[in-house]
């Protein structure tokens, strides 16, 4: 089971919202959905997510989405190129489970870089 074309482009906006509380409960959305995305659909949810958190301000939604991350990250359907810009973050402004995320993340795609 797929999510869907519609439903997918009204969460990408809700991800892209300039409501950071908009933008956390839609990460909400995309740990729910893990299990019914297929490849397509994670590795673009995954590049959005990436992106929006290298450069996120607001640090219950970079959480959200880094969190977000890891959840897409254990359905084994995102490489490591899907979430690069998140290896730019300055993990100096990392807190919390923050930094678990972020390190797991790049621990765990450390050495997967060619796929």
């Amino acid at each position: 089971m797929t999510v869907g074309d519609r439903r997918i482009i009204d969460l990408v906006r809700e991800l892209v919202s300039e409501d950071p509380r908009v933008r956390e409960d839609a990460c909400g959305t995309v740990t729910d959905w893990v299990g019914s995305v297929d490849p397509r659909e994670a590795t673009l949810l995954a590049m959005i997510l990436s992106s929006s958190a290298a450069l996120e301000e607001d640090v219950r939604c970079r959480e959200s989405q880094l969190h977000a991350l890891v959840e897409l990250s254990d359905t084994g359907l995102i490489r490591s190129r899907d979430f690069s810009p998140i290896h730019c973050m300055d993990r100096g402004f990392l807190q919390g489970s923050e930094v678990e995320y972020f390190e797991y993340l790049a621990t765990e795609y450390k050495d997967s870089d060619s796929e």
